[in-house]
C-alpha cells in the first residue's frame, strides 16, 4: 500500500473534522450530531422503513396530501442499516466521517490520476473548503455520495481497475438510489462516449457505442425506477415520489430567470445566493479548459438543474454535488495564490456564514 497516496488526503480530512468538531464542542452545540431536518427521514427509514401516511396540520410541514418519509431515496438509509447492525442511531452518527475519509482519499486519487501531486492537495483542501462542506460530518447522505461519486470517476478513468465490469455500474445505480438529482451523474459516460466516437478514427461500430451507452447509462435511470416499483407495490402508487414532492410547489422554470429573481430579492450573502455566487465565479475565474468535457458538462447541467425546479432553496446543499466544481480549481492554468485565495474565501464563508447559521438550527 503506498501511503503517500493515503496520508495527505487523510489529514487533510482530520484536519477539516477537527475544526468542525472543535467550533461545535467550544460553542456547547450538538446540532452536528443531531438527526435534524431530513436526516431524521433518513434514520426513520433505515431503522422501520418507508411510511406514506395522510398529513397531519399539528406535525407536519409543509401540509400536502401525502406525508411520511417516502420523499427520501433509499440507498443512503440500506448502507446504514447493514453497516451499523441495526445500530441505527450510533450509526449515523459514525458512519458519515467513515464515508467522507474514504471520500477524501478516492478525491485525491481521482487527482492524482487526473493530473499530479499539486492539484490532488489543491482539490481535496478546496473539497474540505467548501463553505457547507461540514454537512459531509452529518447524517446526511452527502458523505456517502461523495464515496460513491469519486468511486465511481476512479472505475470509469481506469480501464484496467479489477472488477470494473461490474462494480461501475454498481456504483451508478447506487448513485442513482441515493439522491433525486444524481441520476444526472448519467450526463458523464454520455459525453464522454460520445466524444470518443467523434474523435475516433476509424470510428468504432454503431452498434458497439449503443451497447456501450446503454452498458454506461441504464444504471443511472434504473434507480429511480426501482424505487418506483417498490412504492407501487407496496403503496399502490408508481408516481409517489411525484405526488409527495408536489406540497413543495416546484414547477419547471428557466433557471437563469429563477436565479435572477432570488438576487433581486435577496442580499448577495443570502445563503442560496452566495452558494449560487460562489460555485459560479469558480466556472468563471477558473476556465475549465483542463478539464475533462463530459466533467464540465455535468457541472453545467447541476449547476442550473436545481434552479430550473423554480427555486433556489436549500441550493447550498444541492450543489455539495459539484464535485467537478473543485477539480476544475485543481486543474486551472492560473496562479497558485489564486486558488488558494479562493479555497480560504470558501473557508472564511463557511465559517463566518454558513456554519454559524447551521448551529443556530437555521440551516435547514
Amino acid at each position: 500500500m503506498d501511503t503517500r497516496r493515503i496520508v495527505p488526503p487523510t489529514l487533510i480530512f482530520a484536519a477539516f473534522a477537527l475544526l468542525y468538531v472543535s467550533i461545535t464542542l467550544i460553542n456547547n452545540n450538538n446540532l452536528l450530531f443531531r438527526p435534524v431536518w431530513d436526516i431524521d427521514h433518513y434514520r426513520t427509514i433505515a431503522a422501520t422503513g418507508y411510511e406514506a401516511r395522510p398529513c397531519d396540520p399539528a406535525k407536519d410541514y409543509p401540509m400536502g396530501d401525502i406525508c411520511g418519509n417516502v420523499g427520501w431515496f433509499p440507498a443512503w438509509p440500506l448502507a446504514l442499516k447493514i453497516l451499523s447492525v441495526g445500530q441505527v442511531d450510533i450509526g449515523i452518527k459514525i458512519l458519515p466521517y467513515l464515508f467522507a475519509l474514504l471520500g477524501f482519499i478516492l478525491f485525491y486519487n481521482l487527482l492524482l490520476k487526473l493530473a499530479d501531486t499539486k492539484a490532488a492537495l489543491m482539490g481535496t483542501a478546496a473539497l474540505a473548503a467548501t463553505p457547507t462542506a461540514f454537512y459531509f460530518l452529518t447524517g446526511f447522505p452527502y458523505s456517502f455520495i461523495l464515496f460513491l461519486f469519486a468511486a465511481y470517476l476512479y472505475y470509469l478513468y481506469h480501464p484496467e481497475a479489477r472488477w470494473r465490469r461490474y462494480l461501475l455500474p454498481l456504483c451508478a445505480l447506487l448513485i442513482s438510489l441515493s439522491y433525486p438529482s444524481a441520476f444526472l451523474t448519467a450526463i458523464i459516460p454520455l459525453v464522454m462516449i460520445l466524444n470518443e466516437f467523434g474523435k475516433t478514427s476509424p470510428r468504432p461500430a454503431l452498434g458497439k457505442t449503443v451497447g456501450e451507452l446503454a452498458y454506461q447509462i441504464i444504471p443511472f435511470a434504473l434507480g429511480p425506477i426501482l424505487l418506483s416499483t417498490y412504492f407501487y407495490f407496496k403503496f399502490d402508487d408508481f408516481m409517489l415520489i411525484t405526488h409527495f414532492q408536489a406540497k413543495y410547489h416546484r414547477s419547471w422554470a428557466f433557471p437563469l430567470t429563477v436565479i435572477w429573481e432570488s438576487f433581486r430579492q435577496f442580499p448577495a450573502l443570502y445563503v442560496e445566493n452566495c452558494s449560487v455566487l460562489w460555485y459560479g465565479l469558480i466556472f468563471l475565474i477558473f476556465a475549465p479548459y483542463r478539464t475533462r468535457p463530459e466533467l464540465v458538462g455535468y457541472f453545467l447541467l447541476l449547476y442550473l438543474f436545481s434552479p430550473a425546479t423554480g427555486s433556489v432553496v436549500s441550493v447550498y446543499r444541492h450543489y455539495l454535488l459539484l464535485f467537478p466544481a473543485l477539480i476544475i480549481i485543481a486543474l486551472a492554468e492560473r496562479p497558485r495564490w489564486l486558488k488558494i485565495a479562493y479555497i480560504a474565501l470558501g473557508l472564511f464563508l463557511a465559517l463566518a456564514l454558513f456554519y454559524p447559521i447551521f448551529m443556530n438550527g437555521r440551516l435547514i
